[in-house]
């Protein structure tokens, strides 16, 4: 049986080995590296009314993590909240882990008063596009980005 808990530091090496993976999906070209996640899994902790980050967990191993950024917003009062990473082990696809981690982010975001939770993905991810898009979300907007 899976269940869906919050992050905690003690996960780390589950949380670095899936962003590897979500990495290696993605044209992400920065490493993955524990430090990294350390430190940002730290600061995210530290304000848990703005990041929020769940773990599927199976018979005391983690399948999979999605991460939630809660933030506000001129034109939602209550906020928007913002699925920044999700991720399911190779292994584990297939077997609704990323619907149950979804259906947490958005039990969070009701639970934050947030108005409403977006997510974005790679133009050519067609497998997390078509995902999202079997869990309920809309193509609403056009999110650009820029490297810095």
């Amino acid at each position: 049986m899976i269940e869906v808990r919050e992050a905690r530091l003690e996960d780390l090496d589950a949380i670095v080995s899936l962003m590897d993976q979500l990495k290696r999906a993605t044209s992400q070209h920065d490493a993955v590296t524990t430090a990294g996640v350390r430190t940002s899994l730290q600061a995210m902790l530290r304000f848990p009314e703005i990041y929020r980050n769940y773990l599927a967990v199976e018979n005391d191993g983690v399948v999979g993590v999605v991460s939630l950024l809660l933030y506000k917003t001129f034109l939602h009062a209550g906020g928007t909240a913002l699925i920044n990473e999700l991720v399911v082990a190779e292994k584990d696809r297939g077997r609704g882990i990323g619907r149950k981690l979804v259906e947490a982010a958005i039990a969070a975001a009701r639970e934050q008063g947030m108005d409403e939770i977006e997510v974005g993905t790679e133009v050519d991810n067609l497998i997390a596009r078509g995902f999202y898009k079997v869990v309920g979300f809309a193509r609403e907007y056009v999110l650009l980005g820029r490297d810095l």
